[in-house]
C-alpha cells in the first residue's frame, strides 16, 4: 500500500529523510508541506512482533513475544495488529506521534464501563503501543445516533447524546480527585493563536477564561464511535489514540474539561450536518449539557464555566473547527463541514458579543455613580441619596441584561442549525 492510501500519514505533505533517532525496529518520518510539518514513527516490519517490541519498553499485561501476527489494519489512528498468542487473541494499537504522557494517569481515572488498555509498550517515555484483548464486538453508538437522527427520533437522539456526555462527566468526576492545576488562559490563547497562524485564518478567537476551568488530566479526542454501551443505563469510554492533528500541532498543554465535552459536542456537529434531519440542534445540545452536569463535578459545568465572552463552550468548539481544517489540509481531502461554514459564522458571533459590550459599560458607568454617590453621602456627608438609589437597580438591571445577552451553549455557532424548532419526537 503508497503512502498516500494510508489513512494516519498525511497524504498531501512530502516525506523527508529524517536523521533522528528511532527505537530498534522503528523508523521516524517526517513529512512537511502546505506550511506544516508532521513527526511520526512506523515499525519497520510490523508482521514481526517480536523485532517490533525488541527496543520498547513493556509496562502492564501483555502477550509473549512469541505472538503471530494475524492481521494487520490501518486506521486514521495508526497501524492495529491482531495477535494470537497461544489460544488468546489480543488487540496492539501502535501510536505513531505518541500521546501526551498522560495514557496511564488516565487509564488509572478510567470508569469500570470503559474499554482500557491493559498494558503496552513505551521508548524514552514515549508511548508506543498499547494492548487490550481482541474483542469481536461492534461499538455501534455512533451509528444508532446517526439512524436516530435521520429518522427524527428526537426522544431516543436526545438519550444517546445525553448518555454519551455523563460519561465523560463520570470521567471528569473521577479526574476530580487526581491532579489538578490552575486555568491556563495564557497558553490556551496561545495554541489558538498558533493554529490560526497555521491556517492563515481570518479568524481570531481569544478568551479570558474563567477560573473554574482548571486544567486536568483529560480525556482528549472524543467521539460517539469511542461510547460503548454495554450497559442500558449507563454508558462506558473507549479510550482511543490521539488524531492526526495531534502530529501537527502538538499540544504544549493541558486542559479543561470543557475541552472533552466540546471535543464530543463537535462531533455531534458532523453528525447533525451529515444527516438529512427536522430534529432541532438546540435540542439535542441541551441534552449533552445536562447529561455532563449530571455526573461531572459542578464547578467545570456551571453556568459560569460554559458563559461565552469567557471562553465557554465556544472556544473549544472553534479550536475543534481549526483542528478538522488542519487534518483536512494534510490529506488535500476538500472543505471538512460543518467546520468551515462554522468557522465564516465566528466573526458575526464576535461583533454580535462586542456591541453587547455597550450594556457592559453602562452598567460599570451606572455602578460607579451610584457607588461615588453612597460613599459622599456616608462618608462625604453629601445630603443627596435619591440619585444613587435610582442608580443601584438600573446598574444591577443592565450587569444581568448584558449576562442573558451572550449566546446561550445551547444554540449552534452555525445560525442557520438554530432556525430548526420544529422537533419531530
Amino acid at each position: 500500500m503508497t503512502e498516500d492510501k494510508i489513512a494516519w500519514k498525511p497524504a498531501a505533505m512530502t516525506r523527508i529523510n529524517s536523521e533522528d533517532e528511532a527505537p530498534m525496529g522503528f523508523q521516524r518520518l517526517v513529512f512537511v508541506g502546505i506550511g506544516m510539518k508532521s513527526e511520526m514513527f512506523e515499525p519497520n516490519d510490523p508482521n514481526n512482533w517480536k523485532d517490533t517490541i525488541l527496543g520498547l519498553k513493556s509496562w502492564g499485561e501483555i502477550p509473549s513475544d512469541e505472538s503471530l501476527v494475524e492481521e494487520i489494519i490501518h486506521s486514521e489512528r495508526g497501524i492495529n495488529l491482531k495477535l494470537k498468542d497461544n489460544e488468546e487473541y489480543w488487540l496492539a494499537e501502535f501510536y505513531p506521534w505518541g500521546t501526551d504522557g498522560r495514557l496511564r494517569a488516565r487509564i488509572s481515572l478510567a470508569t469500570e464501563e470503559s474499554d482500557v488498555p491493559l498494558g503496552g509498550f513505551s521508548w524514552n517515555d514515549i508511548d508506543f503501543i498499547t494492548l487490550r484483548k481482541w474483542n469481536n464486538s461492534t461499538i455501534d453508538v455512533k451509528s444508532k445516533l446517526i439512524s436516530a437522527i435521520n429518522s427524527n427520533d428526537l426522544q431516543t437522539s436526545k438519550e444517546i447524546v445525553f448518555k454519551s456526555a455523563a460519561a465523560i462527566g463520570k470521567f471528569h468526576k473521577s479526574a476530580e480527585n487526581a491532579r489538578i492545576t490552575p486555568r491556563d488562559s495564557r497558553k490556551w490563547n496561545k495554541r489558538v493563536e498558533k493554529l490560526e497562524a497555521l491556517l492563515r485564518a481570518n479568524t481570531i478567537w481569544r478568551a479570558p477564561h474563567t477560573k473554574d476551568t482548571v486544567c486536568i488530566i483529560s480525556i482528549g479526542d472524543i467521539r460517539f464511535s469511542d461510547m460503548i454501551d454495554k450497559s442500558d443505563e449507563e454508558y462506558g469510554i473507549y479510550f482511543n489514540r490521539p488524531r492526526l492533528s495531534d502530529s501537527i500541532a502538538k499540544p504544549d498543554c493541558e486542559f479543561p474539561a470543557m475541552r472533552d465535552f466540546s471535543s464530543l459536542l463537535h462531533d455531534l456537529n458532523r453528525i447533525y450536518y451529515s444527516c438529512d434531519s427536522k430534529l432541532s440542534i438546540i435540542e439535542l445540545r441541551e441534552s449533552m449539557i445536562e447529561g455532563w452536569r449530571s455526573t461531572a463535578p459542578e464547578k467545570w459545568a456551571s453556568e459560569k464555566s460554559f458563559y461565552t465572552p469567557r471562553g465557554g463552550v465556544f472556544f473549544w468548539e472553534y479550536e475543534q473547527c481549526l483542528l478538522d481544517v488542519i487534518e483536512a489540509v494534510s490529506h488535500q481531502s476538500g472543505k471538512p463541514e460543518p467546520a468551515v461554514s462554522m468557522l465564516r459564522e465566528v466573526p458575526g458571533i464576535q461583533r454580535t458579543m462586542f456591541n453587547h459590550r455597550i450594556v457592559a459599560a453602562l452598567s460599570f458607568m451606572t455602578g460607579f455613580f451610584s457607588g461615588n454617590g453612597f460613599y459622599q453621602y456616608i462618608i462625604g456627608k453629601s445630603e443627596d441619596i435619591v440619585v444613587p438609589l435610582i442608580l443601584l437597580p438600573l446598574t444591577i438591571g443592565l450587569y444581568y441584561t448584558y449576562r442573558r445577552l451572550a449566546p446561550s451553549p445551547a444554540i449552534s455557532i452555525l445560525r442557520v442549525w438554530n432556525e430548526k424548532t420544529d422537533s419531530v419526537s
